[in-house]
């Protein structure tokens, strides 16, 4: 009777503690769930101030730009001749930067190997 006894209480013991493991992997997991979320919550958080502040100052262009036009405009005598330097102010930067585009995908389809180059073209 004995060894059965301590059977009956060795398989207890086993039980408990396979229960308490299953628990402990089961608050792990949600702890893991709630790291993650937190993370996903902060980068949001992140994105969003990045994003506003990219508002804030697209608008402060924008009005600088009008500003400067309208500048431009009173002192060539037309409001109109304001914003077409502007406009072309701004189509040449833009000329610019396309150019530089350019000459940077040129330079890495000549620096990288031949199949990722293909994969640019």
């Amino acid at each position: 009777m004995p060894s059965s006894n301590r059977l009956s209480r060795l398989r207890t013991h086993l039980q408990s503690l396979a229960g308490d493991v299953r628990e402990w992997v089961e608050l792990r997991l949600t702890l893991v769930q709630l790291e993650i979320e937190e993370r996903i919550e902060a980068r949001l958080r992140w994105l969003m101030l990045r994003l506003l502040v990219g508002i804030v100052a697209g608008l402060g262009i924008v009005f600088g730009l009008i500003a400067l036009a309208l500048a431009l405009g009173s002192w060539l005598g037309h409001p109109g001749w304001g914003f077409l330097l502007v406009a072309l102010g701004l189509g040449l930067v833009a000329a610019v930067l396309q150019a530089i585009l350019r000459r940077l995908n040129a330079t890495a389809r000549h620096t990288l190997a031949p199949p990722e180059a293909e994969k640019l073209a």
